[in-house]
C-alpha cells in the first residue's frame, strides 16, 4: 500500500452498458492524469496500466479495451463480476506493497467483494480519483437497500414463527379428536411443532437466498434479458404477497375461532 489510501464499500448499485462505459472513461481519464508527467515511451515503475476483468457464465476474461469489455457483457447470459483496475508497474512488481493503484470491484454474488480502492503517494491524485469515482457510482444507485437490511431476516423469521405456530394449532385442533390418548391436543401440537421447526430451518435459508437473488447488492442489467428478469421478479413478488395475505387471513380466522372455543364463547 502506498502512503495515501481511500476506500469504501459499494452498495445497492445497478450496472448496465451505459454505466460501464462511463466508469471506463473515468478510469481512462484518471490513467491519463497519472501518466501525464511521463514520456510516451517511458517504461518506468511509475507508469500506470488499465485492465478490465469480466466474469460471466462461469468463465472469466481479462481485457484491455472498453470495446472488448462491452462485447463480452452483451453476449453474457449472467454477469457475475466486473473489475476495473489502474495499476502502476511498481504496484504490479511488489504485489501492491508499494506503488499506485485504483480498483473498482463489482460482484453480484458477494457484497463483501464490492469495493472502490484508491492508493498512491500522490495525495491529490488519490483524492481526485476517489471523489470522481464516488460521484459517478452514486448515480447508479438502486432501491434494493430497502430489502437488503438487517431487519429482513428478522421479519422473515417472525413471519415464519407466526405461520408455523398457527399451523401447529390448526393441526392439533383438527387431529386431536381422532387420537385416543391422554392430552391428544398437546401431543399433536408438539409433534407438528417439532416437524415444522426442522422444516423451517431449511425454508428460512432458502427464502433469504431467494430475496438476495431477486434484490442483489450489485445488479448487472443486460437489455436482452431485462424484460425476463422484471417479469420473473414481478411474478415472484406478486405470488409471495398473495400467499402472505392468504396465510394471514387464514390465521386470523382460525385464531379467532380457536380462542372463542377456548374461552367458551362457542363457534
Amino acid at each position: 500500500m502506498a502512503y495515501y489510501l481511500r476506500d469504501e464499500r459499494i452498495t445497492n448499485t445497478t450496472i448496465d452498458l451505459e454505466s460501464i462505459e462511463k466508469l471506463c472513461l473515468l478510469f481512462t481519464e484518471r490513467l491519463n492524469t497519472l501518466n501525464s508527467g511521463l514520456a510516451e515511451n517511458d517504461i518506468s515503475d511509475a507508469k500506470g496500466l488499465l485492465t478490465y476483468i469480466i466474469r460471466f457464465d462461469n468463465k472469466g476474461y481479462r481485457v484491455f479495451s472498453i470495446s472488448e469489455l462491452k462485447n463480452f457483457y452483451e453476449q453474457a447470459k449472467e454477469v457475475e463480476r466486473i473489475i476495473i483496475t489502474i495499476e502502476s508497474i511498481a504496484s504490479l512488481k511488489s504485489n501492491r506493497s508499494i506503488g499506485t493503484y485504483m480498483e473498482l470491484r463489482l460482484d453480484k454474488n458477494d457484497q463483501n467483494n464490492c469495493t472502490l480502492t484508491v492508493t498512491s503517494d500522490d495525495k491529490d491524485w488519490v483524492e481526485a480519483s476517489f471523489s470522481a469515482a464516488q460521484e459517478a457510482i452514486s448515480k447508479f444507485k438502486n432501491r434494493n437497500g430497502y430489502v437488503r437490511t438487517s431487519w429482513t431476516p428478522f421479519m422473515v423469521q417472525i413471519f415464519g414463527v407466526f405461520v408455523g405456530f398457527t399451523l401447529c394449532l390448526w393441526a392439533a385442533f383438527k387431529m386431536s379428536p381422532l387420537i385416543k390418548i391422554e392430552n391428544p391436543f398437546v401431543i399433536v401440537f408438539l409433534f407438528v411443532l417439532l416437524i415444522f421447526s426442522n422444516i423451517w430451518t431449511y425454508l428460512n435459508a432458502q427464502l433469504l437466498r431467494m430475496l438476495g437473488n431477486l434484490f442483489p447488492n450489485v445488479r448487472f442489467v443486460n437489455e436482452g434479458h431485462e424484460r425476463i428478469h422484471w417479469l420473473f421478479r414481478t411474478l415472484v413478488g406478486s405470488s409471495i404477497f398473495a400467499i402472505i395475505l392468504y396465510l394471514l387471513n387464514l390465521a386470523q380466522k382460525f385464531l379467532i375461532d380457536f380462542f372463542r372455543r377456548l374461552l367458551g364463547f362457542g363457534a
